[in-house]
Formats: C-alpha cells, structure tokens, sequence
C-alpha cells in the first residue's frame, strides 16, 4: 500500500467518524462539532496562506465562511436577545477578517478570527449540557 493510499484511506476514516458523530449529535453536540470544523479549517486557512497555497486557503477561506454563516443563521433572535445580537456581531466581524484580501496580513487577520470564535467556543462547551 502506497503512502498516497494510506493517506486516501486515514482521511476517509475521518470523514466516516465525522459524519458519525453529526448523525448522533443532539443539537447543542451539533454546535459544538460546528465550533470545531472551524477552527481546524480556520487553522488550515492559515496553514495554506503561510505556504502561499492560494488555491487551498481560498478553499478553506469558503468552508470556514460556510460554518459561520451556519452558526450564524442558527441564532435565535427571539429567545436569545441581546446575546443572539452579540453573536451576529461577533459572526459578522469574523467573516469581514476571512474575507479581506491581501496576503501580507492574511494569516494575522485569520489567527484574530479565529481567537474570536475559539472564545465562543470555549464558553459554549463550558455551558453545553454534554453527556
């Protein structure tokens, strides 16, 4: 089996414990896995922009601005008020740094996007009722 293989093979047991663990997930667990696919793509964003990858970085730039705008559009205005406004802000901010083109502050703005949300991230796991 070649390296290549190996590889092939590792990441498509990932992506079957991926989806496995999304299948099972209540909706809090769904969130939390959301939190953690952004920050890893967030990392490999930054990974492929310090490589000067653009094709992979403008890839990871396009599934990290999918992830936010998912989280984001899961808030609940209604019940969660202000700190469903807060969030949004939050959200917004993140996405206008990803977004911002230039590569000489692309990796400083990604690493401050993704402080941000790792913020968010850690209060929600600190408050998601887990099992």
């Amino acid at each position: 089996m070649t390296v290549q293989s190996r590889i092939q093979r590792a990441s498509s047991y990932q992506s079957i414990a991926k989806e496995s663990r999304v299948l099972a997930a209540d909706p809090y667990e769904l969130v939390a896995v959301l939190f953690e696919e952004l920050r890893e793509t967030l990392d490999q964003m930054i990974g492929s922009a310090r490589r000067g990858d653009d094709a992979r970085m403008y890839q990871h730039r396009g599934k990290a601005l999918a992830i936010i705008n998912g989280l984001d559009e899961s808030l609940n205005f209604d019940v969660a008020g202000d700190l469903a406004q807060t969030l949004h802000i939050i959200y917004s901010e993140a996405a206008k740094r990803i977004q911002m083109d230039g590569r000489e502050t692309c990796v400083e703005r990604v690493e401050s996007a993704r402080e941000m949300i790792h913020e968010i991230e850690k209060a929600w796991t600190a408050i998601a009722p887990f099992h």
